[in-house]
């Protein structure tokens, strides 16, 4: 399985969380998620290469980075789904290509805020927070 198939896995384990791949359907006219709450959508990044190993002048694997959205109806089912999300991947490895990766590092996390483009059904607010990752491969 690939990095992103693996990542995908770990957050769709946890009970009573829903996990989007990228997108989540929404209705653009009126601005309006279409999705059951609370939610997390993960974005996955390319990788970079990890600096060359000074003896064999290969790479010494790939940094891979993605992110977590987590969104609910309110600051604290915002803050719940986060918590549940970050307690999935955290400190985790993965198996990418056959091989053990090195611990999943949680780089950079954002304050829980207000989504002031879009709303609820209903009209209510949504809130929502950022985790910004990294794991490594060899």
């Amino acid at each position: 399985m690939s990095a992103d198939d693996e990542l995908l896995t770990l957050l769709r384990a946890v009970t009573n969380l829903n996990v989007y791949d990228g997108y989540v359907d929404v209705d653009e006219t009126a601005k309006v998620i279409a999705v059951d709450l609370p939610y997390v959508v993960f974005y996955a990044g390319l990788g970079d290469d990890i600096d060359e190993r000074p003896n064999g002048g290969r790479s010494g694997g790939t940094a891979i980075p993605f992110q977590t959205t987590y969104v609910g109806g309110t600051r604290e089912q915002a803050r719940w789904t986060g918590v549940k999300a970050r307690a999935a991947l955290s400190r985790k490895r993965i198996t990418i290509n056959g091989k053990e990766s090195g611990l999943i590092r949680l780089e950079a996390a954002a304050t829980i805020r207000r989504d002031d483009d879009y709303t609820r059904p209903g009209g209510g607010p949504l809130f929502f927070g950022v985790d910004q990752y990294e794991v490594g491969s060899n």
